[in-house]
């Protein structure tokens, strides 16, 4: 095996396996409610206090991503990818022996700062592993391994809720494979190369000479003010993840309130939706690359649009549907399962292709801080989308409505979010080129002058 398949096989199984932390919690909201493990039984504060167990962690990754990022382009970023990931594991490990909520938020807090600091690092190696062309594929892998894990965590939680087992165990299940792959993944991969992926700078490799450039955050923010794709790209996020945060989180239990089914059929609609996802996540990527080799150049911005407005029909009918309640036979679940499978499949096509086209407008050294902040503005709308969902469920139940019909409410808004970032993809038609043009012609400036690349003899 070559070393960039070895470096992407072992990142993959350890972002899986991290990643299954991150929805652990949203199929046992109710058995956490009547284990007293969340306040504000039977009150509306409820919702806000199940809202933070979701909220909090990722506010907690936003704080620190950046830092992380920008270590990514000072540090050797396979030693930095570990430390992450084993510190979102550990304390995901110890959330089995929370005593209380607030031992439980703090641990699920600390999750988040590994959970986000491995991304932006994850994001800058997989850019240097894969040439531009490619990189749709590259970070498909990425959206897979990371939403595969999403799923396993759920199912996990459903299975061993189903059996009557604790909810403790699967936090401890979710963390021990990365203690043995984490490990390995230090033992068996070597650095990769920053900016190895440009094929400008890769001949210069394989000629004996070294990529010394390095982060200057003057410099940094320099260029991100002059790429003015880059800032709409870091702005359609943040509308764009608040549907991310909330429906994930809620759809478990709604489809339990509105729609009559127990805790494990409404987390076998998730599963399956989960599916849609990560076939989205291969087809965004695979196919805008493919358009990309045929010269159709704007493909990264065209299939997201249209991912996005798709799937934002597609969901608000999967929410509206009119199930025939407390019916768990598959003639019935059918039409709901297709549903989530196809608005998932839709909405996901933007997830490889944005980490692409921002590792096309930037620079190798910067690439890791482009990832940090992005991580920001991707993770606002998930950290506040449960609890604004909530916000919103709280105030329809204050004004008498049944708790089902408050979710419906609650989640119809958030959904609407998802057309205001489609909207904010459009500038970017007219930027992309000119950005994307501006890198090829910085980094051919650079090899022209080989005395910015030292001889590694």
């Amino acid at each position: 095996m070559s070393h960039g398949k070895t470096v992407i096989l072992f990142m993959a199984l350890s972002l899986t396996m991290l990643y299954a932390d991150q929805n652990l919690i949203a199929p046992m909201l109710k058995i956490l409610e009547e284990d007293g493990m969340i306040p504000g039984i039977g009150t509306p504060n409820f919702w806000f206090y199940a809202g933070l167990l979701a909220t909090v962690p990722t506010f907690a990754g936003i704080a620190t991503t950046f830092i992380w990022g920008y270590l990514a382009d000072k540090l050797n970023r396979r030693t930095l990818f570990a430390t992450a990931v084993l510190i979102g594991e550990i304390p995901c490990f110890l959330t089995g022996f929370a005593r209380n909520y607030y031992e439980m938020l703090f641990l699920r807090a600390l999750t988040g700062i590994g959970i986000n600091g491995a991304a932006p690092v994850a994001r800058a190696i997989i850019a240097d592993l894969y040439p531009p062309e490619k990189r749709g594929t590259g970070y498909a892998i990425y959206n897979f391994s990371s939403g595969f894990g999403v799923l396993i965590g759920m199912l996990m939680t459903g299975i061993v809720l189903s059996a009557g087992l604790t909810w403790r165990i699967p936090f401890m299940l979710a963390a021990a494979p990365n203690f043995i792959l984490i490990p390995l993944f230090l033992l068996l991969v070597k650095e990769v190369k920053i900016g190895y992926g440009e094929p400008e700078i890769r001949r210069l490799y394989e000629a004996g000479l070294e990529y010394r450039f390095r982060i200057n955050l003057r410099e940094f923010l320099t260029a991100v003010t002059v790429t003015p794709t880059l800032i709409f790209i870091y702005l359609q996020g943040v509308p764009g993840t608040f549907p991310w945060g909330a429906i994930p989180y809620w759809a478990p239990t709604y489809f339990q309130e509105k729609w009559g089914l127990d805790a494990g059929v409404a987390t076998l609609i998730i599963f399956a939706a989960g599916i849609g996802m990560m076939i989205g996540y291969f087809v965004g990527g695979v196919l805008s690359d493919a358009l990309l080799r045929r010269d159709f150049e704007k493909a990264r911005l065209i299939i997201p649009f249209i991912g996005i407005i798709a799937g934002t029909f597609t969901v608000i009918s999967l929410i509206s549907y009119p199930y025939p309640y407390g019916d768990s036979s598959f003639t019935a679940l059918l039409p709901v399962i297709m549903l989530g499978v196809f608005g998932m499949v839709f909405v996901t096509f933007s997830a490889p292709n944005v980490p692409a086209i921002l590792s096309e407008i930037t620079l190798p050294e910067h690439r890791g801080t482009v990832f940090g902040l992005f991580n920001i503005t991707d993770n606002i709308g998930s950290a506040i989308g449960p609890t604004l969902a909530a916000a919103f469920m709280a105030y329809y139940e204050s004004t008498g409505l049944t708790k089902s019909e408050s979710m419906y409410y609650g989640l119809l808004l958030v959904s609407l979010l998802w057309i205001a970032c489609a909207l904010l993809w459009l500038p970017a038609f007219k930027t992309y080129k000119r950005d994307k043009e501006k890198l090829r012609k910085a980094l051919a400036e650079r090899v022209g002058s080989q005395a910015f690349f030292p001889s590694r003899n």
